[in-house]
């Protein structure tokens, strides 16, 4: 396992106004091998500043509702609370034994981390940080999801080659949907009834039908698939492959592969805004941009060591 497990980190950004005065997104990007979080504007692809926050940053969860950002820290069993006004850290959150995946609830109240050692799911208030309750999910849960009426929250039981559903009001488990070999990252997009969990030793991606959980397709992608995203009109996901170093483009209403594009080397959390895509690298240390029009790399930002990208880590102005 790398850099202190088998984390993989992920962010998400906030809108700010930029010198111009129009609006700009940020992304916040984990850096797990520098303990710190950049924040990116998008806009002028530079990085405004290096956030410290705990060891080894794996998951990153913004709300702008909450007016916070939350990050996963699993080598120091805490979450960081960055406040996205002064883009300080505010507070420390005790998170169990491995806090890895990590996401709000839509309504900006809720906080959901998996613990990865303790094959729990923590749940807190976003405002008062105090923890609500957790619910055993399986073995070694990793990405999280919450539908999009918030009523039900999917995390990825990576042992158990399954992701489980739990009620969001009861803190109960449902029902466990097998998968492929080791589901790591989990999407909602596009058609808000489908579920996508990314297998990473199976190199696959199973799709769910929602709320039944009825698996309707796997695809092959590359290896190891890390990251997914979708377009902002929902008819394709782009997955990135960790150990092929390229990018499955995936039609959402065929569920079909219709492209690869090279990528990055090792190639983990994606965001998609507009014609672009924000791809993360964990071995070049930097945010590479591609062009979705063309599936060509454009641009690139420097980040610190080791960047994951773990979840979703743009917020739209």
């Amino acid at each position: 396992m790398k850099a202190g497990g088998c984390f993989w980190a992920f962010i998400l950004g906030m809108a700010v106004i930029s010198a111009s005065g129009s609006a700009a997104p940020l992304a916040y990007i984990t850096n797990q091998g520098s303990d710190s979080v950049s924040v990116v504007d998008l806009q002028t692809l530079r990085v405004l500043q290096n956030i410290k926050v705990g060891h080894s940053p794996a998951g990153i969860a913004v709300d702008a509702g909450a007016g916070r950002a939350f990050v996963s820290n699993p080598d120091s069993r805490e979450v960081s609370v960055i406040d996205l006004r002064t883009r300080d850290v505010v507070a420390s959150i005790p998170a169990g034994s491995g806090p890895v995946g990590i996401a709000t609830s839509p309504d900006g109240r809720r906080l959901y981390v998996a613990d990865w050692y303790g094959n729990c799911l923590l749940v807190f208030d976003t405002g008062s940080l105090k923890a609500l309750g957790s619910v055993a999910v399986g073995n070694a849960p990793a990405g999280i999801v919450v539908s999009v009426d918030g009523a039900r929250v999917y995390v990825a039981a990576r042992d158990d080659d399954a992701v489980t559903v739990v009620d969001a009001a009861s803190l109960k488990p449902l029902a466990s949907l097998p998968a492929g070999s080791h589901p790591f990252a989990l999407g909602l997009g596009g058609n808000p009834e489908r579920l996508w969990a990314l297998n990473v030793l199976s190199d696959d991606v199973s799709v769910f039908e929602l709320p039944q959980g009825h698996e309707l397709a796997r695809l092959k992608v590359g290896r190891a698939p890390y990251g997914i995203a979708f377009d902002e009109a929902g008819g394709r996901a782009y997955v990135t492959n960790q150990h092929a170093a390229s990018l499955s483009v995936i039609d959402t209403a065929a569920l079909k592969v219709v492209a690869t594009w090279p990528g990055c080397e090792y190639p983990e959390g994606i965001e998609v805004v507009q014609a672009r895509a924000y791809v993360v690298s964990w071995m070049q240390d930097s945010l590479c941009i591609l062009d979705l029009r063309a599936g060509e790399r454009v641009g690139e930002v420097p980040l610190g060591r080791n960047p994951r990208g773990f979840g979703r880590f743009v917020q739209r102005p």
